[in-house]
């Protein structure tokens, strides 16, 4: 699993305030942390980058952990070549907590992308970062 802390998340306006998760079969996983994204919990918007040229299908779970506990959602999609997703929209926007909890961290695992023109394979490795 890919893991970043949201306290490391830094607060910016515009381009920089997105962080690179990881990369992954030529797709860019980027992340931007809100606190109080809806005046009282904090959210996450991701946005996914296609660096190939061709179509490729994603699937992976998003985790947000808390110091009381964890939650997760199952997030799968595709993107056209060289295309970006991006916010709510896409599917890619989340408060995970309604009870004002503070988000501790968040996480990628069972990620697979897959050219658009293969069958999707479930992958099940999970990578840790710091």
């Amino acid at each position: 699993m890919f893991l970043v802390h949201a306290s490391a998340a830094q607060q910016f306006a515009g381009e920089e305030a997105w962080k690179v998760l990881f990369e992954h079969e030529g797709v860019r996983f980027l992340y931007v942390f809100y606190p109080k994204a809806d005046a009282i919990n904090d959210g996450v918007v991701m946005m996914l980058q296609n660096q190939n040229k061709y179509r490729v299908r994603y699937r992976f779970t998003i985790v947000f952990e808390s110091p009381k506990g964890e939650v997760s959602a199952d997030v799968e999609g595709s993107l056209e070549p060289l295309e970006m997703k991006t916010g709510d929209a896409d599917g890619l926007f989340w408060i995970p907590f309604d009870d004002k909890r503070s988000l501790g961290a968040i996480g990628v695992r069972n990620y697979k992308i897959t050219r658009a023109d293969e069958r999707m394979q479930f992958f099940n490795g999970q990578s840790r970062c710091p």
